[in-house]
C-alpha cells in the first residue's frame, strides 16, 4: 500500500485516465463521433502534458507533438477546428470525474465538531477582448473580457468540493446564493467577505450549518437593550473601552441589518501597522471608483469584526479565519506554476480546453498533494510546502504521464516516490514577507477542545 493511499489513489487516476474510459467519455460528450486519427484520448493527451504557459503554445506547436508521439499528421486548421463546445464538454466530465475522486484517507483533520470545513474564493484574470461575449469583465476602465474561477475545498480531507468557470461579472455573492443548497447540517463555512449577505448566513443556519464571515462596513449592527428598544452598536466608543481596559479582543451577542439576524460578534483591536495599509488599500480602490471612504468605514478599519454562529473559543476565531487565505496561496500557485492566467487572442472553445486541461492537472496533483501533507503532519509532525511539491510535479511532469500510462504499479511507485522527496526537499519554510501554508490552525482544533 505505500506510506499512505498511494494504492488506492493510484488505482482512482488510471481508472479515470486510461485510453479506454477517454475515448468512451469522448463518444458520449459527442467530441469523437466516428474513428478517426485523433480521438478523445489523444486530444486530451496533447493538452494535459504539454507547454505549460499556453501564451506560447501555437496550433502548429500541436500538430508537431502529435506528429512526434503518435506519429499522425493534422494540419492546424484540423486540430483548430477539434476545439469545439462537445470539446469543453468532453473535458469537463473529466475535470468533474477527477474532483470526484473519492479514497479512505487515513489522514485527515480531527474537527470533532464538523463534518464538513468549507473554504471557499474565487480568483479572476483577464482575456482578450475577443471573448468578451462569453466572459465580459468588470467593464468601465477594467478589462472587456475576465473569467472567474470559484474553488471550494473540505479543509479536513482536502476534497475539492466546487472548480467552475464562470464570467467575471458573476460575483461571488450570486455564487454563494446559487450554491447555498450544496451546504449540509453540521458544516462549517469560511468565506471571505464578498460571500456574505444577511440572506446567506440565514439560510446557513436554517440548514443547522456553521458561518465564519467577517462583516460589511456597511452592515448596521444593534445590541438589544430591552425586549422592544435596538440600539446601533457605537464602533468608536467601543475601541476606546477596549483600549482603556486593555482589552484585545470581546463577544457580544448582537442583531445585523435592517432584519435584526441574531448572531455572535468578535471585535479585535487591529495593530497600527495593519490599519495603515488597510486604509492606503482602501483609499486606493475608492478613488478607482471614483469615491471617498466613509467616516464609519474608516472606525471599523481600526477593528478585525467578525460574525459566527459556533462558539468557538473567543481567542481562536481569528485564526481560524485567517485559514481561508490558504485558498489564496493555492491560487497564487496555479498563476506562477500551473500558468492559467497566460492567454493569447483565441477562439473561447480552444481557451476553455486550454484552461479545463490544466485544472483537471492542478486538480489531480492537488489529491496527491493532501495525502503528502496530511500523511506527514499527522504522523511525522512535518509540514510539507504545496509550493514546492506542485513546482517539483511540474518539473517531472513527462515523467507522471509515463506513470500513468504504465498503469497502477508504476503510479503508485511514483506517488510513494514523491512522498519521500517531499520528506528531504519539500519542508515548508517560514521567509519574511512571504505566504507559507499554515499549520497552526490544525493544532487548535484538531483536539476539538475549543468546539462544542
Amino acid at each position: 500500500m505505500g506510506i499512505f493511499n498511494a494504492n488506492q489513489l493510484s488505482n482512482k487516476i488510471t481508472e479515470i485516465l486510461n485510453e479506454d474510459n477517454i475515448n468512451k467519455k469522448s463518444k458520449e460528450c459527442g467530441f469523437t463521433i466516428r474513428k478517426g486519427k485523433l480521438d478523445g484520448f489523444k486530444f486530451l493527451d496533447m493538452l494535459l502534458f504539454t507547454h505549460f504557459n499556453h501564451k506560447e503554445l501555437s496550433l502548429n506547436d500541436l500538430s508537431v507533438q502529435l506528429n512526434c508521439q503518435y506519429g499522425i499528421f493534422i494540419t492546424k486548421q484540423g486540430i483548430d477546428e477539434r476545439f469545439t463546445r462537445a470539446a469543453v464538454i468532453f473535458f469537463k466530465s473529466i475535470l468533474e470525474d477527477v474532483i470526484n475522486i473519492s479514497i479512505n484517507k487515513q489522514s485527515k483533520i480531527d474537527f470533532t465538531k464538523y463534518d464538513k470545513v468549507r473554504i471557499k474564493d474565487s480568483t479572476a484574470f483577464q482575456l482578450p477582448e475577443s471573448m468578451q461575449d462569453k466572459y465580459p469583465g468588470s467593464g468601465g476602465s477594467g478589462s472587456k473580457a475576465s473569467i472567474r474561477i470559484q474553488f471550494e475545498y473540505d479543509l479536513k480531507t482536502g476534497e475539492i468540493l466546487d472548480l467552475n468557470l464562470y464570467a467575471f461579472n458573476n460575483q461571488d455573492a450570486k455564487n454563494a446564493k446559487e450554491t447555498i443548497s450544496d451546504i449540509k447540517s453540521n458544516e462549517l463555512v469560511i468565506r471571505d467577505l464578498a460571500y456574505v449577505s444577511i440572506d446567506n448566513l440565514t439560510a446557513i443556519q436554517k440548514k443547522g450549518a456553521f458561518y465564519l464571515n467577517r462583516i460589511n462596513s456597511i452592515v448596521k449592527v444593534y445590541e438589544l437593550k430591552d425586549e422592544m428598544n435596538f440600539v446601533e452598536l457605537d464602533f468608536i466608543n467601543l475601541r476606546k473601552v477596549m483600549k482603556k481596559n486593555n482589552l484585545q479582543r470581546i463577544e457580544k451577542e448582537v442583531y445585523i441589518s435592517a432584519k435584526k439576524v441574531k448572531t455572535r460578534i468578535i471585535i479585535e483591536l487591529l495593530p497600527e501597522k495593519i490599519y495603515a495599509k488597510r486604509i492606503r488599500n482602501a483609499n486606493k480602490n475608492a478613488k478607482k471608483k471614483g469615491r471617498q471612504l466613509s467616516d464609519k468605514y474608516k472606525v471599523r478599519a481600526l477593528l478585525n469584526i467578525f460574525i459566527t454562529n459556533t462558539e468557538i473559543e473567543l481567542k481562536y476565531v481569528q485564526s481560524l479565519y485567517s485559514i481561508r487565505w490558504q485558498i489564496e496561496l493555492m491560487f497564487k500557485i496555479w498563476k506562477s506554476i500551473g500558468e492559467i492566467d497566460k492567454v493569447k487572442r483565441m477562439k473561447v472553445e480552444r481557451f476553455e480546453s486550454y484552461l479545463i486541461a490544466k485544472l483537471i492537472w492542478i486538480a489531480i496533483n492537488w489529491q496527491i498533494m493532501w495525502q503528502i501533507i496530511l500523511y506527514y503532519y499527522n504522523v511525522k509532525n512535518v509540514k510539507i510546502s504545496p509550493y514546492k511539491l506542485f513546482k517539483t510535479l511540474k518539473m517531472i511532469l513527462l515523467d507522471f504521464k509515463t506513470a500513468i500510462n504504465n498503469g497502477v504499479k508504476e503510479l503508485t511507485e511514483f506517488i510513494n516516490n514523491i512522498a519521500k522527496i517531499s520528506l528531504r526537499n519539500h519542508k515548508s519554510e517560514k521567509k519574511k514577507g512571504s505566504m507559507t501554508w499554515s499549520y497552526d490552525i490544525f493544532k487548535i482544533l484538531s483536539t476539538g477542545d475549543n468546539t462544542h
